[in-house]
């Protein structure tokens, strides 16, 4: 067990002293073109989970991870909400929302995988200030994302880049007025993208504003055309595929020129995902397979409702919902249901996507009102249960296998914070961070 580095006391003086002593370092504005250099530091390693979904295409899988029953490494618990972590060169980085007067502070902070160790934390600013702690369920929109040696985060309206060898907040962008970057970015060589009501925005890595769409997104007050915010982004070298409202769109990396639109009757408002040469999304309406033409390949049912963001791997398409349903489709036969089983709370209550391990399919339950959650590994063949670990919560993020790591996040709010909101604002939050390692 590591102490708690971080109190409520602590954090209000951690904060201070970073105004004081200037570790926020000199931050450029958007639109100073080359005023920081691309990032060259390493990039990820195979073992690493540096983004949402371990890559730009959000697979979520690896195979550096063991499926095998595990047994805690560490935990750490702080003051506030924490994001689900990301993971690179042995450092396990989360945003956490530190309590003070005026609510939340978004700090990022970095913890050794090996030993749960603090090894920094650095509040974020926005260009008018302190950034404040918030999260659209069920995506945490502080997550940071980490690319060769460089982390980004949304601030609101705006997105930073953080020098994590300082630490020290590098650029934030001109803040885009009308769209609230709710979502954590995407981000590759070609640049960083965006995305939230009402549009997706590209910038380049010297927090420089490539463009936005649809248009209307920089129009006060106005909703796009295609009836939907945009989801988190998929990309590759050569496009950028992106589900706004029922829609899903493959849109030019270079000006946002858009290539084709899918938009059958199918799934709404499901973060797409790359599974081998074609494209995934789930929905109510069903999961769906889609050729990088823009064609459909299948449609199949879903048993259940309200999901989020499926997982592909080895041929393999692995969704969750929050009513707990958990099942597998077969990619390349027509999207054959290999297997379903169905999870505890048997109702309409907080989880997480679908993450792969090697051997395990990994969900999280959280059941509200018996303030329990549940990491539960399901056996990849057929559904059953290999092994859970239960901790007590109302909420909870992961499970994000990465370099023999399995890691967590739980959080317990007050009853009077939960019924007041369901998003809660954090000042009445404990958070847990726990790492697992497989026996």
């Amino acid at each position: 067990m590591v102490p708690d580095p971080t109190t409520r006391r602590a954090a209000l003086a951690l904060a201070g002293s970073a105004f004081t002593t200037g570790c926020l370092g000199q931050f450029s504005s958007g639109g100073d073109p080359g005023s920081v250099d691309p990032p060259d530091g390493p990039d990820a390693g195979g073992g690493d989970w540096p983004m949402l979904g371990g890559d730009p295409g959000h697979a979520g899988s690896t195979t550096a991870v063991s499926g095998a029953e595990p047994t805690e490494r560490w935990h750490v618990t702080v003051d506030g909400p924490l994001t689900t972590p990301t993971v690179a060169d042995g450092t396990a980085y989360v945003a956490r929302g530190a309590p003070g007067d005026g609510g939340p502070r978004a700090t990022l902070e970095a913890y050794a995988l090996d030993s749960g160790d603090r090894l920094w934390s650095l509040p974020l600013s926005g260009p008018e200030g302190p950034a404040g702690f918030a999260f659209s369920a069920p995506n945490s929109n502080r997550r940071p994302v980490y690319h060769r040696g460089r982390l980004y985060v949304s601030v609101g309206r705006s997105i930073a880049a953080v020098d994590p060898g300082g630490p020290e907040q590098l650029w934030t962008s001109d803040p885009l007025e009308n769209v609230h970057f709710n979502e954590p970015p995407t981000v590759t060589g070609s640049g960083v993208y965006a995305g939230g009501p009402f549009g997706l925005a590209a910038f380049d890595h010297d927090a420089s504003r490539r463009w936005v769409f649809p248009e209307t997104a920089t129009d006060d007050g106005r909703r796009n055309d295609l009836h939907g915010s945009p989801r988190i982004a998929a990309v590759t070298g050569d496009a950028v595929y992106v589900p706004m409202g029922s829609s899903l769109l493959a849109l030019d990396p270079d000006d946002a020129t858009e290539r084709w639109r899918h938009d059958p009757e199918g799934p709404r408002a499901s973060t797409v995902v790359l599974a081998e040469d074609g494209l995934v999304r789930v929905g109510m309406n069903g999961v769906e397979a889609v050729g990088t033409d823009g064609s459909r390949r299948w449609l199949a049912e879903w048993p259940g409702n309200a999901v989020v963001r499926p997982a592909v791997a080895d041929g393999v398409v692995f969704v969750a919902g929050l009513t707990g349903h958990v099942a597998a489709y077969d990619l390349g036969n027509g999207g054959e249901r290999l297997w379903h089983t169905r999870l505890d709370p048997e109702r309409f209550a907080q989880g997480t996507v679908a993450t792969v391990s090697d051997g395990a399919v990994h969900v999280l339950r959280v059941d509200g009102e018996e303030r329990e959650v549940r990491a539960v590994a399901l056996d990849r063949e057929d559904g059953s249960t290999a092994w859970e670990v239960r901790k007590t919560g109302t909420r909870a993020r992961g499970v994000v296998p990465a370099d023999g790591t399995s890691l967590f996040t739980s959080e317990s709010t007050t009853e009077e914070e939960r019924q007041r909101s369901t998003l809660g604002a954090g000042q009445d939050t404990s958070a847990t961070l726990w790492a697992y390692e497989p026996q």
